[in-house]
């Protein structure tokens, strides 16, 4: 048996690439979570609510928290606590007080601010958004856009 060693400008620029390619996969993650995040924001439902007069205050609360994050051992969207509940859905359940005598909100349903001792929430459906955000940034190329411009840059020598 024997080996035969070539020594050529292609072997060395593999080699220099081989060394590069935990650089190239680190820049291609997180220009894929800066890509995304605009996508999971824009799906993400507004929440608006009501102040006790029947004022209405713009949500955003969730909205403006999400960041996608894409990394070496998975992806997950991180955001407010509401996230959660949006995402998963909610069960029926019993809000009471935690520190007043009674709960007091703005009823849509009746027109009016109501002061209850407690309330049988019905629950809420689930809405996972990620699932749409990520179909909209593929329909639109950004994912593929930041695929090729990391790649292409890598195989050029440019920087990220």
């Amino acid at each position: 048996m024997f080996n035969i060693e070539v020594q050529d400008q292609v072997s060395e620029l593999i080699s220099g690439m081989l060394g590069t390619v935990g650089n190239v996969m680190q820049d291609l993650v997180e220009e894929t979570s800066e890509t995304l995040t605009p996508f999971l924001r824009q799906n993400a439902p507004l929440g608006e609510h009501y102040k006790f007069d029947g004022t209405m205050v713009p949500g955003g609360a969730l909205k403006n928290s999400l960041r996608f994050v894409v990394g070496e051992y998975g992806s997950y969207l991180s955001g407010a606590k509401q996230g959660l509940f949006v995402i998963g859905g909610t069960r029926p359940h019993t809000i009471t007080p935690k520190t007043a005598q009674r709960l007091a909100f703005f009823w849509p349903k009746v027109g009016t601010g109501v002061m209850p001792k407690k309330v049988n929430h019905p629950g809420n459906k689930s809405f996972d958004f990620r699932l749409a955000a990520i179909q909209q940034a593929f329909d639109e190329m950004a994912i593929q856009d930041v695929c090729q411009r990391v790649m292409t840059q890598w195989m050029t020598g440019g920087g990220v």
